[in-house]
């Protein structure tokens, strides 16, 4: 965990580009949508997207997973430096321990939330769908059924809202 930090501050800083008068700008990155190979991100991406956008007092920490087994798998380093990059509210999974009780911060000791895709699959190149949400302890988690289009030049998202608990 403390060797990745400096690295994924390093790497983030690769994505500030240099403005017209030499000072630093942080353009918005182009959002993982627009990559056609990589909808299971897309789709994370999304649902944090939402969750981050919302007006939300005292969030918790917020780590993000893959779940297509037993259990909650961390997102490889490049995939949680590319959303970290983008929601830096995001802490890495690291910072998200399983407890008796449900997820907590291994720094602060306070509650912690995981998001999650899970069960992801493809019917096509241009059509997948996954169960995604979010887990704070075993009587509080949320997931919907999220289905994925490629549009062209972006993945585009529906949730169904019926709800599944885990």
């Amino acid at each position: 965990m403390r060797g990745f930090l400096p690295i994924a501050v390093l790497l983030l800083a690769g994505c500030m580009t240099p403005a017209q008068d030499g000072e630093a700008s942080t353009d918005p990155l182009p959002p993982l949508a627009a990559q056609k190979d990589a909808p299971r991100l897309a789709m994370l991406e999304h649902v944090l997207g939402g969750y981050f956008s919302s007006d939300i007092t005292n969030p918790p920490t917020v780590c993000a997973s893959w779940h297509d087994g037993r259990e909650e798998e961390a997102l490889p380093p490049g995939e949680e430096v590319a959303l970290i990059a983008r929601f830096p509210q995001l802490a890495p999974m690291t910072r998200c321990v399983r407890t008796d009780n449900g997820w907590r911060d291994a720094e602060t000791e306070q509650p912690a939330l995981v998001f999650t895709v899970h069960n992801f699959t493809c019917a096509s190149e241009t059509s997948c769908s996954a169960w995604a949400g979010y887990r704070s302890s075993e009587a509080n988690s949320m997931s919907y059924l999220y289905r994925g289009d490629w549009g062209g030049r972006a993945w585009q998202f529906t949730r169904d809202m019926r709800i599944i608990a885990e």
